[in-house]
């Protein structure tokens, strides 16, 4: 049984990992220059201060690292019950979802290619 919540467990947090990976590419995608007609921001205005404060990359990258740091203290720390990993996976699984599916819609309306082409 123990194998099963470990196995369910990685594969939470990997699938955390790649929806933030395809959050922060969307999220290049719609920031990465100004288009005229359209006023594109972070929502996030916790992450829009870090965009402010360090660029758009830089600011990307910061994110990217944090999020690593957290799903892996999430895998590793004993200090935290199994539920209590499972609701953090699973808030940023969620979140992550959230983000791309938004930034999708954002592309679209903005006429831009989710593939970077253009």
């Amino acid at each position: 049984m123990e194998r099963i919540h470990r196995t369910l467990l990685h594969s939470l947090a990997i699938l955390a990992a790649l929806l933030t990976a395809a959050d922060h590419l969307t999220t290049y995608l719609c920031l990465r220059r100004p288009l005229e007609g359209w006023n594109a921001v972070e929502a996030n205005p916790v992450v829009a201060w870090l965009f402010d404060l360090t660029g758009l990359l830089p600011g990307l990258m910061i994110d990217s690292g944090i999020t690593a740091l957290a799903i892996t203290f999430i895998l590793v720390t004993p200090i935290i019950s199994r539920l209590t990993r499972y609701l953090c996976l699973g808030v940023m699984t969620l979140a992550g979802a959230y983000a791309v599916v938004n930034n999708l819609q954002a592309l679209s309306s903005l006429g831009l290619s989710p593939l970077g082409i253009g």
